[in-house]
């Protein structure tokens, strides 16, 4: 058995186009793209109310972090910690959600820890105080450039084939 090396399981959530790309960013190489939604993926919660927002999303994002966790362990990868960046706030949603959302991950994951962030749109980011974080912590091993990981994960979101597709669940 080998021993499996520490990565970050890192979330982008596009708002606008409800999408999702999970990737890996450890102290050893350049990020990886490991998998992705198809556009419209997270907007069932618009028209519902708080409660079931908050609930649709827990449940969505919960299954992309156990997913992400089986390609990271088929890659002889660990998750030592789970990041959330999102590129704003949900559209057409109640205000509290993304703070209700954030603190549910970091509350409810105690190991690997969880933060969730803010980017700017885009994620153009272009240093470590363009993440704002919402909740939880960032992942503490100085050895990850994590403004770098999340911008190069950001730039491979069209890069074709190099995410595997999750297609939206049947309803």
């Amino acid at each position: 058995m080998t021993d499996r090396q520490p990565a970050s399981l890192i979330v982008l959530l596009e708002t606008d186009r409800q999408q999702w790309f999970a990737g890996a960013a450890g102290p050893d190489g350049p990020p990886l793209p490991l998998m992705c939604s198809d556009p419209g993926n997270l907007d069932q919660y618009v028209g519902e109310d708080f409660d079931r927002q908050l609930s649709f999303l827990r449940h969505r994002l919960a299954g992309v972090l156990q997913r992400g966790h089986d390609r990271l362990y088929a890659r002889q990868l660990k998750a030592a910690h789970f990041l959330f960046v999102a590129d704003g706030d949900f559209p057409d949603a109640d205000p509290r959600l993304t703070q209700a959302l954030a603190e549910h991950f970091v509350q409810w994951m105690i190991k690997p820890p969880v933060g969730y962030a803010r980017a700017p749109d885009d994620f153009a980011i272009r240093q470590a105080d363009d993440l704002h974080l919402v909740a939880g912590e960032l992942p503490a091993r100085a050895a990850l450039d994590l403004p770098d990981a999340v911008r190069q994960l950001a730039q491979l979101r069209s890069e074709e084939g190099a995410w595997e597709l999750i297609p939206r669940p049947a309803s």
